[in-house]
C-alpha cells in the first residue's frame, strides 16, 4: 500500500470502526476529521524527516522533531475524542436526571394521594 492521504485515512477509518465497535455512532461524526488531521501531518512529517536525512539537514525536520510533532498530534486528536466522550456523558447525565425528576414528581402525587 502506498504511503499517502488516502490509503491513511482509509485504513484509519476502517480500524476505527472496528476497534469502536458499538460507540462508532456517538463518534463518527468527529473521527474522520481527525483522521485526516492526522493522515495530513503524518504524510507532512514523514516526507520532511525524509527531506531531512537526505539532505545538508537545512530542509525538513529532524526525526525527534518529526515524533515530537506525531505526539502533538496524537495528543490533539485524543483530546477531541474526550471532549466527545465528555458530550456523552452529560447527555446520559441529562437524561437520568430527566428520570429522576419524573420519577420524583410521580413518587410525590402518589404519596400526596395517600396522605
Amino acid at each position: 500500500m502506498e504511503f499517502n492521504k488516502a490509503n491513511l485515512l482509509k485504513t484509519m477509518k476502517s480500524e476505527a470502526i472496528t476497534a469502536f465497535g458499538d460507540g462508532w455512532e456517538e463518534i463518527k461524526a468527529y473521527a474522520p476529521i481527525e483522521f485526516e488531521k492526522m493522515a495530513v501531518q503524518l504524510v507532512n512529517i514523514t516526507k520532511n524527516v525524509a527531506l531531512y536525512k537526505s539532505s545538508d539537514k537545512k530542509k525538513g525536520f529532524s526525526p525527534a522533531t518529526g515524533k515530537a510533532l506525531l505526539k502533538m498530534q496524537r495528543t490533539a486528536m485524543e483530546s477531541v475524542f474526550i471532549a466527545v466522550t465528555g458530550l456523552i456523558l452529560l447527555t446520559i447525565q441529562k437524561a437520568i436526571n430527566a428520570i429522576f425528576k419524573v420519577l420524583k414528581d410521580a413518587f410525590q402525587t402518589v404519596l400526596k394521594g395517600i396522605l
